[in-house]
């Protein structure tokens, strides 16, 4: 648990997005998100730390099933007020998040790290509820709009001074911290520029030339699910014989990704008997015939 927005920071989130420099870049942010994720078709998509449903808004139109989840009631009174009854709104925590494991598609955390104390927890619930995608955006510890965020904590009080920035490479570390190794990753950042310059260079702002650099103030990550084991799909097959009570089975393998792990588990015969074949260096399971006196 972190910080929870209070009604007067929910009007202060929705005052800020209908403005004419807060629409451009809610557009450039979601542009951004979805040219990283390119979903091929429609998903089953959760967002955590869905705020006033801005988000939830766009996927709605794009023809994704959606959920949402906030810790605010204010926040998601004005959710319930935009989406209802299309999107299903729960009240809940990102560390600790009421749904099975792998239900959904994608998951997404967009401005909802800066405000959690535990990152690390926030995530690994997020993989586990994920079964495809895992989609971040946070702002960049490194950007001029951040630099002017920090400097007006010294003269005027917002939800900003609760916040937790990062940098794209700071992001990378907790997923691999989360899931305790590497997994292919995709960024870019977006709004390089200060707001108030926003409707001067929206057109450089969206082109994909000034996405690629780490500096912009809005990161956009999609991170894919790896599983570091899967089944080998072969079915399991027996010698059939005049002798059925000599009849040994196949045994179920598995394989690992990286290829020096693999491992076979025990498969007894009909008479009780079995045998044990070891992995070869490549992890993958080499089945020999039984000997013909066996047969």
């Amino acid at each position: 648990m972190g910080y929870v927005f209070r009604p007067e920071d929910a009007l202060m989130v929705e005052e800020l997005s209908q403005t004419p420099a807060g629409r451009l870049a809610l557009l450039i942010e979601q542009e951004l998100l979805l040219r990283l994720w390119r979903p091929l078709t429609p998903q089953r998509v959760l967002e955590v730390g869905c705020g006033t449903g801005l988000f939830l808004e766009r996927l709605v139109r794009e023809g994704h099933i959606v959920t949402g989840i906030d810790a605010s009631p204010a926040m998601l009174e004005i959710a319930r007020r935009r989406l209802a009854p299309r999107v299903a709104l729960r009240q809940g925590f990102a560390e600790d998040l009421p749904f099975d494991d792998n239900e959904f598609d994608t998951v997404a955390l967009i401005g909802t790290l800066e405000y959690v104390n535990d990152p690390v927890a926030a995530l690994r619930e997020a993989f586990r509820v994920a079964r495809q995608h895992v989609l971040l955006g946070a702002a960049n510890r490194y950007s001029l709009e951040t630099f002017k965020l920090c400097a007006q904590r010294l003269w005027k009080r917002s939800f900003y001074d609760h916040a937790r920035f990062y940098s794209v490479y700071r992001l990378r570390h907790l997923v691999e911290r989360a899931l305790a190794g590497s997994v292919p990753v995709r960024w870019g950042t977006c709004l390089s520029f200060p707001l108030g310059l926003l409707k001067y260079v929206r057109f450089l702002e969206r082109s994909r030339l000034l996405q690629w650099h780490p500096l912009g103030h809005f990161i956009g990550m999609r991170v894919d699910m790896v599983y570091p084991m899967q089944t080998i799909q072969t079915p399991l097959f027996a010698e059939v014989t005049s002798r059925m009570d000599r009849s040994r089975a196949r045994a179920s393998c598995w394989r690992s990704l990286a290829g020096d792990k693999g491992f076979c588990r025990f498969a007894p015969g009909l008479d009780g008997t079995g045998a044990f074949h070891p992995p070869s260096t490549a992890g993958r399971m080499r089945i020999s015939r039984p000997p013909i006196s066996d047969r």
